[in-house]
């Protein structure tokens, strides 16, 4: 039972974190902790892993929302509210995780909006249908990040999309006077896509980033640690649809993610989180192939997890 209380904690974690009018990867200040980037090599990742009696899954899902509005990008966009600015270069992150264990299971979806040409993220909206429901949209405003908070007014409004979802509220979360080194505000989804772009080296230089949580700024540093031999064994899917089976050791380039809260002063610190990860964090990645392998972390309520990568789509 015990262990089953400290499953559904770490899922409200995972809803919580997530883990962005200018919003985007926070400001670099010398040269070497701007490291070259390149164009990202996958648009689909599939990662798994367990815990006790439970199954965890997440999926990240990339696409360009070229010619279109960034607000309004497809049908099921426009259920989830619409933020003032306009982007016609736009890219979307879409994040859906599960949680499975005892006949049960739980479900969470973030989706990320961000400026193709310099990953500049401006949007985001979170879904939760799990232990409670609610929908929440995030707008980056000059001086803070605004939300929209729906929902169900009754227990048969939870069948229903979350479009008519019909109590409402709206707050802002004013960024706190002194943010120093944090001029530009990112999403910690947009960590993995930011690791993915770089062009590893060896002995690179950490490099910071300030994301908005829930309700707080957290600044990021993001070290390269040195790695063992890792195995992976994956299922890759080409654009032409074309599935190949990789089973090898590699050596990956290691990204460990420590955090500092930047909440204002009358407020208690918002634990930060990536995908319901808390402390230890690091993202392995193939350095050949681009590919994010592996998230490890520890959660408070659980301990160690480690979410490996089981499919992967290739541009």
């Amino acid at each position: 039972m015990q262990s089953v209380v400290q499953l559904s904690v770490f899922f409200l974690l995972l809803a919580g974190l997530v883990i962005l009018p200018k919003s985007c990867l926070a400001g670099e200040n010398t040269p070497t902790a701007n490291p070259t980037n390149k164009k990202v090599s996958w648009s689909d990742l599939i990662f798994t892993g367990s815990k006790f009696s439970a199954y965890f899954k997440v999926q990240m899902q990339l696409e360009s929302m070229a010619d279109s509005s960034g607000n309004n990008s497809s049908p099921k966009g426009k259920e989830w509210g619409a933020c003032p600015e306009t982007v016609h270069d736009g890219m979307l992150l879409t994040i859906k995780a599960s949680l499975q264990g005892l006949g049960s299971e739980d479900k969470y979806e973030e989706r990320v909006w961000f400026k193709e040409h310099d990953g500049l993220p401006y949007k985001r909206n979170r879904l939760n249908q799990g232990n409670a429901f609610w929908m929440k949209s995030y707008c980056w405003e000059e001086k803070g990040v605004r939300r929209h908070k729906v929902v169900p007014g009754n227990s048969a409004e939870k069948k229903l999309p979350a479009s008519v979802w019909s109590q409402h509220t709206e707050s802002l979360y004013r960024y706190p006077g002194n943010r120093t080194g944090c001029g530009t505000i990112s999403d910690p989804a947009l960590i993995v896509y930011k690791v993915s772009s770089l062009t590893p080296v060896i002995g690179q230089d950490p490099f910071e980033l300030c994301v908005f949580g829930k309700k707080q700024l957290h600044r990021l540093t993001i070290t390269q640690e040195g790695a063992s031999p890792l195995q992976v064994a994956y299922t890759v899917r080409s654009a032409a649809l074309k599935e190949t089976v990789v089973t090898e050791q590699i050596l990956p380039v290691v990204y460990a993610v420590t955090s500092e809260n930047m909440g204002t002063a009358n407020q208690a610190p918002e634990v930060f989180s990536l995908f319901g990860l808390q402390k230890d964090i690091r993202i392995y990645l193939d350095p050949e192939k681009g590919i994010p392998v592996k998230i490890s972390g520890t959660v408070n309520s659980i301990g160690t997890l480690e979410l490996e990568v089981q499919n992967v789509t290739v541009n």
